[in-house]
């Protein structure tokens, strides 16, 4: 039976079966079913969809997230680009990528992330895949290309929490005493008593410290591509450290060894102002740094196999298991708030409910115990 224009039609074949149509951008669109209030109620779902502006996609998923993508680049940081860049190219273009945007279907998208979880891909990383899929086709759905997201019905994986490591006090000793002859070793003892992340401390410049005053400001990150530097995460990322006598003194032997390195250099010595460097002044891949220095120094310590964000994890357990107080520690390690310390490392407070049931004992305790008459 034909209807108003914009309705779509609704008619039974020869074999039974209904069948809704209606037309988007010159495309005639179908839904088949034996019911006939099926077909009505999907008919009414999509007309009223054009109603608010709902056109159709003819183009690939690929296709639609190659000029997505591209829009987001001045709304987000450098590495939540470079990370968005290689999660599309790495695991969604490769599956899904040739499908057209309207026919994409939960079930399908389900399909593809339960076989990543089965082939090994970590929960995490599957997660924030689906994460930036939910966030493309969010837009897609605001400009009326297609009509709703099917990630919505989409069953994430759990991911577990990743064991959080760190070393001991003597482990942390060790492993500094292990890399003393490094030619980096100013970076991995200001990893451990700073804190500080690994890409924060391969951007640090010269001029981030302030001698006379003994202190070192944070104030960027090396990109981890290592060709470019970024701002840092939050406002609450960018702080100035104040420094004792030993950091002072192992940063100006950092200096007299970086300028030893620069006259063996010679022309291929490449300045940049930073502190830590490759052998000729450019910025330390994050590679090299982890597989040429870091990983065989943890190895010839003979300490836990660690990775190098565990060296900060090791900084905050060792400040809090000595009393430091969370806030104080927060603002060394840059988070945005202090719950995030707590939330992390709440269970190396020491003494968090020290004296607790004994306040209360007192508050309660009546100074005379009577005994109840109680009925029998």
């Amino acid at each position: 039976m034909a209807r108003s224009k914009g309705e779509g039609t609704i008619y039974q074949r020869p074999d039974g079966y209904w069948v809704a149509q209606v037309t988007i951008n010159g495309r005639r669109k179908s839904k088949v079913s034996k019911k006939k209030s099926v077909v009505q109620a999907w008919r009414k779902e999509m007309t009223a969809k054009l109603q608010q502006g709902y056109q159709g996609a003819s183009e690939t998923l690929g296709e639609y997230l190659e000029r997505w993508l591209p829009s987001k680049k001045n709304s987000l940081k450098h590495n939540t680009y470079a990370n968005y860049e290689l999660n599309i190219r790495k695991y969604i273009l490769p599956e899904l990528g040739n499908v057209r945007l309207e026919d994409l279907t939960a079930d399908l998208v389900q399909y593809v992330w339960d076989s990543y979880i089965q082939d090994g891909v970590g929960a995490h990383t599957v997660i924030k895949v689906h994460n930036i899929l939910h966030a493309a086709l969010n837009r897609a759905v605001k400009t009326g290309q297609i009509w709703r997201n099917v990630t919505d019905a989409v069953e994430k994986p759990v991911a577990e929490d990743v064991e959080m490591k760190f070393l001991t006090e003597a482990e942390a000793l060790h492993f500094l005493s292990t890399a003393r002859d490094s030619r980096l070793y100013a970076l991995f003892y200001l990893a451990v008593v700073t804190g500080a992340r690994q890409m924060e401390l391969c951007g640090l410049q010269w001029s981030d410290i302030d001698w006379g005053r003994r202190t070192l400001s944070i104030r960027r990150q090396l990109a981890r591509k290592g060709k470019t530097f970024t701002s840092l995460k939050t406002r609450q990322s960018n702080r100035t450290l104040s420094l004792g006598d030993a950091t002072m003194e192992v940063l100006q032997e950092h200096l007299e060894r970086q300028a030893q390195e620069r006259m063996l250099a010679g022309e291929k010595w490449k300045e940049h102002n930073l502190i830590f460097t490759s052998t000729t002044g450019t910025p330390l891949q994050h590679k090299n740094l982890y597989n040429r220095y870091f990983k065989p120094l943890v190895k010839k310590a003979s300490i836990p196999d660690i990775r190098f964000h565990d060296l900060r994890h090791t900084a905050a357990a060792i400040m809090l298991t000595n009393g430091r107080p969370p806030i104080v520690v927060s603002r060394i390690l840059g988070h945005a708030r202090v719950s995030i310390t707590s939330d992390i490392y709440g269970h190396l407070i020491p003494g968090a409910d020290a004296g607790a049931i004994e306040m209360m004992e007192e508050l309660v305790t009546p100074g005379e115990l009577v005994a109840l008459d109680l009925p029998r």
